[in-house]
């Protein structure tokens, strides 16, 4: 009886998590489909034109110089990103003499559309090594200052600082990414942040996985096809990824899984201060096994931001919550916590 209880129990969750995965798939699917009229009108010679505010029309040749001669080392940029919660430096380094297409103020769709067909003959490499300080700050304060945090439990399942640094289930990766990439220049401002949009392949690797702010020696390696992109103005920030892969463990107690991830975050000090889509944060992501496509994790997280014109800044907060199927862990990690519901709360500044 009380084995049939948890699997009713289990069973609203992994419901929920099929029927979103299946809504997700018909939108990009929808979204593939328009990719062939994109590449027919880009030409043969597979060539992105650039494209500026005025929707879709080249760019003058000045806003984007050709690649000059000279060994391929001397063109290989460094492309740092910094984050509370992912940080990150990577080398570019162009696999053609073709320079990196600029597309301005292009829509959303254009920008989509421009990606997905370079992707399919890759034009970059890009080497990137990223650390994830909040999800790591947190594995710091439960090891070494447990007092303390015991001191942030508030009832039995939930801790305000897990609920906080919940992030990666990684310290730190090492990643190799080939595909396309794109630059978001605007003709007269200066740039900030990375301004480049990205889509390929992506291979990542990381020695170490947390679960629960416990450090656990795990040999991870994960797959996927990403498209993932930041373009930051004067009083403008959009960011997006969407992502479908799969993730695969040396440690025998935890399961491969198959996943799928969509998250946009967009910030704009001109729209008014209450206005709600356009200064929001979506973040979902769902994992199946690789066998029977059992749903193991759900993670749903929204955010609003608050931008200060005057700063040239916002302020914000995400909500959310990750549940986890027990059958995601094996032998003494299934039983690392009581719970499978972890709360998440995340307060965000944006530059």
């Amino acid at each position: 009886m009380k084995r049939a209880a948890c699997n009713r129990h289990l069973r609203l969750p992994a419901l929920v998590g099929r029927a979103t995965f299946c809504l997700l798939t018909a939108v990009m699917s929808l979204f593939l489909q328009s990719a062939p009229v994109f590449a027919a009108a880009a030409g043969a010679d597979c060539l992105v034109s650039e494209v500026n505010s005025g929707g879709g029309h080249p760019d003058p040749p000045e806003s984007a110089p050709p690649a000059g001669p000279g060994p391929w080392w001397s063109r290989v940029t460094v492309a740092p990103d910094y984050d509370l919660y992912y940080t990150s430096v990577g080398l570019e380094i162009p696999l053609t003499n073709a320079p990196i297409p600029n597309l301005g103020t292009a829509s959303e769709q254009e920008v989509y559309r421009h990606l997905f067909f370079n992707s399919l003959h890759p034009r970059f490499l890009l080497l990137e090594a990223s650390v994830f300080p909040m999800p790591l700050a947190g594995v710091a304060l439960k090891k070494f200052t447990p007092d303390f945090y015991r001191s942030a439990r508030i009832g039995d399942d939930f801790n305000l600082i897990e609920s906080i640094t919940t992030g990666f289930p990684e310290p730190y990766a090492a990643t190799l990414f080939v595909g396309d990439i794109v630059d978001f220049i605007k003709p007269g401002e200066k740039q900030a942040g990375s301004n480049k949009g990205y889509m390929g392949y992506l291979f990542s690797y990381s020695n170490q996985h947390i679960r629960r702010n416990t450090l656990i020696y795990d040999n991870n390696y994960e797959i996927e096809w990403k498209l993932k992109g930041e373009r930051n103005f004067t009083g403008e920030h959009l960011s997006w990824s969407f992502r479908i892969g799969a993730k695969l463990h040396d440690n025998p107690e935890i399961q491969n899984a198959l996943y799928i991830g969509i998250r946009r975050n967009n910030v704009s000090c001109n729209a008014p201060f209450l206005a709600w889509l356009d200064n929001s944060n979506v973040q979902m992501r769902l994992d199946f096994s690789q066998t029977e496509l059992n749903l193991l994790r759900q993670e749903y997280i929204i955010g609003k931001s608050y931008p200060i014109k005057k700063w040239q800044k916002a302020i914000g907060v995400d909500v959310g919550l990750i549940w986890e199927n027990p059958d995601l862990y094996k032998g003494r990690l299934r039983y690392l916590d009581r719970n499978g519901i972890t709360i998440v709360l995340r307060p965000q500044i944006e530059f």
